[in-house]
């Protein structure tokens, strides 16, 4: 998922540089599983506690103090440990799912270049990232919405940085 800083920013990347995953794009920002902005917003104290606790070292506080997850190089496993470590009435646990994030596959995938690849596909456990062979030549990445956690174990596996995370409660951010 990191991407690398570009050296000319105004220069079109080359296809190299398109094959590699070496074309810089804004990290994605996410709010912590079982809470939302207006909830973060209004209750959040900063208090630091959700980042601590948090197994995988995923959870950073923002300019403004606020936890938001940061998926470089890890995954959230729903452990809750946050949620239930924050003193105040930041997280949700009685929501249906922890969030409604989930992935997309865009257009820098090395299958669209004919490159076979299905890095994703393996690190997958939910199984929401699949290999369609019928699309040619090499196949296509698809991914089954209603089976993905948006758990980001993919997005450090993808060499190409294909992989974009989107929550439907705000605009995409690329990943």
């Amino acid at each position: 998922m990191p991407a690398h800083a570009s050296t000319v920013p105004s220069a079109a990347p080359s296809r190299r540089a398109f094959l590699t995953g070496r074309i810089a794009r804004p990290e994605p920002e996410f709010r912590p599983p079982w809470t939302d902005e207006d909830r973060v917003q209004a209750n959040c104290t900063s208090c630091n506690a959700c980042v601590e606790s948090c197994p995988e070292n995923i959870i950073e506080f923002d300019s403004k103090g606020r936890p938001r997850i940061r998926l470089q190089g890890g995954e959230c496993t729903f452990c809750a440990a946050c949620a239930e470590v924050c003193p105040e009435p930041v997280f949700d646990l009685e929501q249906p799912a922890p969030w409604p994030v989930t992935v997309e596959i865009t257009g820098s995938c090395l299958n669209i270049a004919g490159i076979a690849c299905q890095l994703c596909t393996d690190i997958c456990d939910p199984r929401a990232l699949r290999m369609d062979l019928s699309v040619r030549p090499v196949g296509a990445i698809q991914v089954d919405a209603s089976a993905c956690t948006g758990c980001g174990a993919c997005l450090s596996n993808c060499p190409s940085n294909a992989i974009a995370l989107c929550d439907p409660r705000q605009q995409r951010i690329p990943a």
